[in-house]
């Protein structure tokens, strides 16, 4: 098991969901792998949510109509042929805050870390932490005087638990709820170990039309870093940030936004291992993003491509867009537990 794939557990299963399903702004985006998820992609395909049922926000439940949401989910399963009863799930990465947590002593026990965890959190988070759907993983390499960081995935409860009986009532198990970014990078981690030395680090972009991600890893497998940019509220709430707005950030927006991050890990970090940025667009209009990234970071930039990460049924097309915007429901599909 890698080590991305341990945090992007929210709970715990034994086995791939198989069945991956992405919501997003306005539509819901569906992958099937055979082989219990290990195997083939077999299905593929996007469809516009009914319109004044989702709302997404970190802050509160996000689903205004889940009856009609039910309704039109039932009938989008049996259209597909969709059966079972265990799918992964995947949000917004607005939806959840990721970040590296170092802890003043060594925790005793479990219990003791999810404690410190949630006291060292609370005054970042834009609600009680003790509403806090609270996921962590110990980052190998990254403590100080023997004392362990941890890497943390946070969503409110009340997010998650609802997306959860959603499910639930239409007779599926929640095996995973992961946000975008982190489904694209459980699902490129091969490609990754492909391409880069164990020493070298990458950034990973996600792209989305109104946000966008990005996240650094360093030693190709330990994730130590992930940002979000809205396009107004840093809370990223659906009062500030509207998803029907058109795409708000241009590719010099982009840049400027990134150099933090990169200054970042050059000065704090003391990072000097930089290989690749990858990136994954949903924005054609910015341009040859290859290009515009390789000359700002000085390393090679490469696209997220689906065909590099899974093998896709012989009687499929899955061609631009829809490869783009299948990542992340193939990631959770074919993720396995911690």
């Amino acid at each position: 098991m890698n080590r991305l794939g341990r945090l992007k557990r929210w709970l715990v299963e034994p086995a791939p969901p198989g069945v991956g399903v992405e919501f997003r702004p306005g539509e819901i985006v569906m992958a099937r792998f055979d082989e219990g998820g290990r195997g083939t992609m077999d299905l593929c395909l996007r469809a516009p949510i009914p319109p004044g049922v989702v709302d997404f926000s970190m802050l509160r439940p996000n689903l205004i109509e889940p009856e009609a949401l039910s309704a039109f989910l039932k009938q989008l399963f049996a259209e597909a042929g969709v059966k079972g009863t265990r799918i992964g799930l995947t949000l917004p990465d607005m939806l959840a805050r990721i970040s590296l947590v170092d802890l003043p002593n060594a925790p005793r026990s479990s219990a003791e870390v999810m404690d410190m965890l949630r006291f060292r959190l609370k005054k970042s988070l834009p609600f009680d932490a003790s509403e806090a759907r609270l996921s962590y993983q110990t980052v190998p390499g990254a403590a100080s005087a023997g004392v362990p960081a941890f890497l943390t995935g946070i969503m409110h409860e009340s997010v998650a638990a609802q997306y959860e009986s959603l499910f639930a009532d239409l007779g599926f198990q929640v095996g995973a709820i992961e946000t975008s970014s982190l489904s694209l990078l459980k699902l490129w981690e091969p490609v990754v170990f492909e391409t880069l030395a164990p020493e070298q680090d990458y950034f990973f972009l996600n792209l989305e039309e109104t946000y966008f991600t990005v996240s650094l890893v360093r030693n190709r497998s330990r994730l130590v870093l992930v940002r979000t940019v809205g396009h107004r509220s840093p809370l990223l709430d659906t009062e500030a940030l509207d998803f029907r707005h058109r795409p708000s950030y241009g590719a010099e927006g982009l840049l400027r936004e990134l150099l933090p991050t990169f200054i970042y890990y050059q000065e704090k970090l003391e990072g000097d291992s930089l290989a690749r940025v990858y990136y994954r667009s949903l924005r054609p209009d910015l341009g040859d993003l290859a290009e515009i990234l390789k000359e700002q970071f000085q390393v090679p930039a490469e696209p997220f491509d689906l065909a590099r990460a899974v093998k896709v049924g012989s009687h499929l097309t899955v061609d631009e867009p829809m490869a783009s915007l299948a990542g992340a429901a193939s990631g959770v599909a074919r993720g396995r537990a911690a």
